[in-house]
C-alpha cells in the first residue's frame, strides 16, 4: 500500500507540475568524483587520471537509485591547460528512468601569487533521458476499498520517452597548500528537460565547497628517488549545494595516514525543518586506501538517520582513482591542491 501511494504521489506531481524541479544524482565521495563537482579541478593532480565512481541509494526498496560516473583528465603545463572528459549513467528503477550524459571540460591554471593558485573551468555536456510511461497508474485504476489496481487507465503514452538537450556548466577554485575554496555552476542555460511538449527547465545547481587542512608530524620515509616521507594529516572540508527548491550541506573531517584514509561526514541541514521535521539525512563513514603510488580505492556507507531510517538501506557507493603519465616538474614554491582524496 505504501509503494502504492508513493506512485500515485509521483504521477500527481509529475503530469499536474510544469514547473518540475529535477534534482542531479550525488555522490557521498564528491572529492573523489572532481570533475562532476566542478569543472576547475579538471586537471587538478598536474598529470594524467581516470577514475570510476558508483553509488547505489536505498537499495532495500523495490525501486533503487543507481549511478555511475567514468572521467578522464589530464593537464598540459605547457597550456596550462587541463583537459577532461565525463560520462554518467543514473537509473532509477521507477519507471525505469535513464538519464545519460557525455562532458568534455576546459581548466586553467593561474598562478595569482607566490603561494595562491586560481583554477578556473568550464563543461559543456551532451544529456538523453527517458522513462517508460506504461508503468503509470492513475488515480481511475485504484480500488479505493483495497487498494488495488484493477485494470488499464485508458490514458495512451508511447512506451518510451526521450528528451535530448545540451547543458553548459563553469567553476572556480582558489587554493593555497592547505586550504582551498571553490564555487561552481551546472546548467547555466537551464535546458528544457519535458517529455511531453512542454516547458520543464533543469534548474541551475550552485556548489560552494571549502576545507582546511592539518599537518601532522610525517611518517616513515617512502621508497622512492625523492626524498619523500608518508604524509599524515587531517582535513576539514563542507560543501553545500542548492538546486531549484533542494539544498543541502554536507560537512566532514578526513584522517590520512598514507596509504590509509578514514572518513566521517554529516549531511543535512539541522537549522531547517519541513513541516516541524528537521533536515537531517546522513551519517557517512568512508574507508580509503592507496593500493600503491598511483592506484586507490573507497568505500563509503550511507547510515540515513532521518523518518526513513531503518527502511531504505542506506547508500553504497565506491571509487577507483588511478594517476599516470610523469608528474609535472615542481619546485618547494609551487602550490599543491590540498584537496580531500574522496
Amino acid at each position: 500500500m505504501k509503494r502504492l501511494l508513493l506512485t500515485i504521489t509521483f504521477v500527481f506531481t509529475l503530469l499536474h507540475s510544469v514547473d518540475l524541479k529535477a534534482q542531479d544524482p550525488q555522490f557521498s565521495q564528491f572529492y573523489a568524483s572532481p570533475l562532476y563537482l566542478n569543472p576547475a579541478l579538471t586537471g587538478s593532480t598536474d598529470r594524467g587520471r581516470v577514475g570510476v565512481n558508483y553509488r547505489n541509494q536505498w537499495p532495500s526498496l523495490s525501486h533503487s537509485f543507481t549511478t555511475i560516473s567514468a572521467y578522464l583528465d589530464y593537464f598540459s603545463k605547457a597550456a596550462e591547460s587541463g583537459f577532461g572528459f565525463i560520462v554518467t549513467e543514473h537509473k532509477e528503477g521507477f519507471l525505469n528512468f535513464r538519464s545519460n550524459e557525455i562532458g568534455g571540460l576546459y581548466s586553467y591554471k593561474m598562478q595569482v601569487s607566490s603561494d595562491v593558485v586560481l583554477r578556473t573551468g568550464v563543461q559543456l555536456s551532451y544529456f538523453q533521458k527517458d522513462l517508460n510511461f506504461e508503468d503509470l497508474v492513475f488515480g481511475n485504476q485504484i480500488d479505493i476499498v483495497n487498494g488495488q489496481v484493477i485494470g488499464p487507465s485508458g490514458e495512451i503514452f508511447e512506451r518510451g520517452a526521450k528528451v535530448n538537450f545540451l547543458s553548459a556548466s563553469a567553476g572556480a577554485l582558489l587554493y593555497t597548500n592547505l586550504a582551498w575554496i571553490g564555487f561552481s555552476t551546472h546548467h547555466i542555460n537551464e535546458p528544457n528537460q519535458s517529455f511531453i511538449d512542454q516547458e520543464s527547465k533543469l534548474a541551475r545547481k550552485y556548489s560552494w565547497h571549502a576545507g582546511y587542512k592539518i599537518m601532522f608530524a610525517r611518517g616513515r620515509r617512502l621508497r622512492t628517488v625523492a626524498y619523500q616521507f608518508q604524509e599524515r594529516s587531517a582535513t576539514i572540508a563542507i560543501n553545500y549545494k542548492k538546486q531549484g527548491g533542494f539544498n543541502q550541506l554536507d560537512a566532514g573531517v578526513q584522517l590520512y595516514f598514507q596509504p590509509l584514509v578514514i572518513g566521517g561526514w554529516y549531511r543535512g541541514i539541522p537549522v531547517q525543518s519541513v513541516n516541524k521535521v528537521f533536515k537531517n539525512e546522513s551519517i557517512i563513514g568512508l574507508v580509503g586506501l592507496e593500493l600503491n603510488s598511483n592506484l586507490s580505492f573507497a568505500y563509503s556507507y550511507d547510515f540515513t538517520v532521518s523518518r526513513l531510517a531503518g527502511a531504505t538501506g542506506g547508500a553504497h557507493e565506491f571509487s577507483l582513482t588511478l594517476n599516470f603519465g610523469k608528474i609535472v616538474k615542481r619546485t618547494r614554491r609551487d602550490t599543491i591542491l590540498p584537496c580531500f582524496k574522496y
